[in-house]
């Protein structure tokens, strides 16, 4: 047998090392899932929404990726937990969102943990529940498609 049968040239050495860092990160990256569920919207409250198809817990480390439709430049968002009314404000998030002209995605970083929520909710219009002024002339807003980004915990 060869002496240096074993011995691997620096080249291959980092080769392997790059395959390995690419393969951790796919274990302990993140994960992207389409949420399921059923769409509407009320035209007359200028809103949009996502009836969840299970009840979904959302953590803080987790990001939401939302496709807005209509013409809503400006929005309010709202994750509803289950057992809530949702003619309430109940579950509001505390910013007003702008929505991009170019993409109209909304990227949001939660800020808590968000337990059995059942309906996401996007609202434009002048003044969501008159409470929220997002311009007068700010049109309705409908959600066309939600993605959660979750760290995985592998």
């Amino acid at each position: 047998m060869k002496k240096n049968a074993f011995k691997m040239s620096k080249s291959n050495l980092t080769i392997i090392t790059v395959f390995f860092l690419f393969f951790l990160f796919l274990k302990v990256g993140t994960a992207n899932e389409i949420l399921m569920g059923t769409k509407d919207d009320s035209p007359r409250w200028y809103c949009g929404w996502l009836e969840l198809n299970n009840p979904t817990d959302f953590s803080q480390s987790d990001k939401l990726e939302l496709i807005i439709g209509g013409t809503a430049e400006k929005i309010k968002i709202r994750l509803l937990p289950k057992g809530s009314d949702p003619n309430t404000q109940t579950g509001i998030l505390p910013k007003i969102y702008d929505v991009p002209k170019n993409n109209r995605v909304v990227l949001i970083q939660l800020e808590s943990n968000r337990p059995n929520i059942v309906q996401i909710s996007v609202h434009g219009g002048p003044n969501p529940w008159g409470k929220y002024p997002l311009g007068g002339s700010n049109g309705p807003a409908t959600l066309e498609q939600v993605i959660v980004k979750r760290k995985n915990a592998k």
